[in-house]
């Protein structure tokens, strides 16, 4: 009896590793929603919004530990063990990207945000929101053109942002006059850059998992 339950707990556990990384990728669109609120609220409300964010990022943290339990302790998982650590890794790199970033609004007591920062907040909570679907996408392994189809309008997404960033930074040091200010500006255009380009490398994991399994 007590190998078949030793064996039991080391066969591999799809669902399992789907719900997990379904919702590591949730996550990353919550937090993607919040970070377009954030940029669009008034200087007093952004306090709270960036608190929740906090308390997602924590959640992302759970879900990664959960991601790597599980790892060591399944002998045959239902991707390659590395692909899992890459996706997992890239999702929690999002939300950590994303609550970084926002953080600088309360430590750096920034009343006003650049602009461009609620073109880049827009173009995040797309990413995110790509992302959730592309994962949803590979339970089962029936949308394979549809996650490839999303990897194509994350490297859209960030290309964009690329150009919205080079618009605004060119911008600034072209007219601001405030180093302080210009300082804490660029590094939060910066932020939400680098949070741009880790949904792209959501998107460069699931294109080696689809490659893979095709």
């Amino acid at each position: 009896m007590w190998i078949d339950r030793a064996v039991k707990w080391l066969l591999p556990r799809e669902e399992h590793f789907f719900d997990l990384l379904e919702r590591g990728a949730a996550l990353a669109r919550e937090i993607g929603v919040l970070l377009t609120d954030c940029c669009a609220a008034v200087p007093e409300g952004r306090a709270a919004l960036v608190a929740r964010m906090h308390q997602v990022e924590h959640e992302a943290d759970a879900t990664i530990a959960e991601v790597y339990e599980a790892l060591n302790r399944t002998f045959v998982t239902p991707l390659d063990r590395s692909d899992i650590y890459q996706l997992a890794s890239s999702l929690e790199g999002i939300v950590d990207d994303v609550f970084a970033t926002s953080l600088q609004i309360v430590v750096h007591a920034m009343e006003d945000l650049p602009p461009g920062s609620c073109e880049l907040a827009a173009l995040i909570r797309q990413s995110c929101e790509a992302v959730e679907a592309a994962v949803g996408d590979l339970r089962g392994w029936k949308q394979l053109d549809r996650i490839r189809q999303r990897c194509e309008l994350l490297d859209q997404l960030e290309s964009e942002g690329d150009r919205i960033f080079r618009r605004e930074v060119a911008a600034m040091f072209r007219s601001e006059t405030d180093a302080i200010r210009l300082i804490k500006h660029k590094e939060f255009l910066e932020g939400l850059e680098n949070t741009l380009d880790a949904c792209d490398d959501v998107g460069g994991a699931l294109r080696t998992i689809v490659i893979k399994n095709a």
